[in-house]
């Protein structure tokens, strides 16, 4: 009986703690052209409205066969009830550093970066792809630059195979995202200046 009740015990603190804290893992090839480049990770840890978020980019290719281009990208992000309440970011492209942090105050979000300081009020949202839900708003924070940036957001869902195509418009170019019929993220496209065309294909 006392090994019945043991067994019970354990099998209700493993359950109480999947659903306290619950983590997700993507993993991306990152291609340029078709042609891989490099990698792309994500960890997201839920518990309750909590969540924290890290992620990691290494990229390193030639342009033209000449010039080689190295990136390294590495960010953490804390949301809660569905608002960022903090992050940061060190970036490294070729010889030149970039870096981010914010901070949730009463009156916002605190960012500090290499563009200047600034304040964000109201809920503040990031580029915040493992999350179609998260993915709302008319500006979404660049966690690399610290820039705010206006979107217009728009989906649609295949009548096919229930696949979610969004599009996140930029004035810079827009970002095309797949979801799955639970929401969870397939893929990632998004063209250069060049022309090239950047791909995320998931592993």
């Amino acid at each position: 009986m006392m090994r019945s009740l043991a067994l019970m015990l354990l099998c209700c603190s493993q359950l109480l703690w999947a659903e306290a804290e619950a983590e997700k893992r993507w993993s991306f090839k990152v291609l340029i052209n078709d042609r891989e480049v490099g990698s792309h990770q994500f960890v997201v840890v839920e518990q309750g409205e909590l969540l924290s978020v890290t992620s990691k980019m290494a990229l390193d290719f030639k342009v033209l066969l000449i010039k080689r281009v190295t990136y390294q990208h590495q960010a953490t992000e804390t949301w809660d009830a569905g608002c960022l309440a903090g992050a940061s970011s060190e970036t490294s492209r070729q010889d030149k550093k970039l870096w981010l942090q914010a901070v949730a105050e009463v009156s916002g979000l605190s960012v500090q970066s290499e563009q200047g300081s600034a304040l964000i009020e109201g809920c503040v949202r990031s580029f915040a792809y493992w999350d179609p839900k998260l993915v709302q708003g008319e500006k979404l924070l660049n966690i690399e630059t610290g820039e705010y940036l206006p979107v217009v957001i728009s989906s649609r869902i295949s009548a096919e195979d229930s696949i979610t195509h969004m599009t996140i418009a930029l004035p810079k170019g827009d970002i095309h995202l797949q979801y799955d019929a639970a929401g969870d993220w397939l893929s990632l496209q998004t063209k250069f200046k060049t022309g090239a065309e950047l791909k995320y294909q998931r592993i």
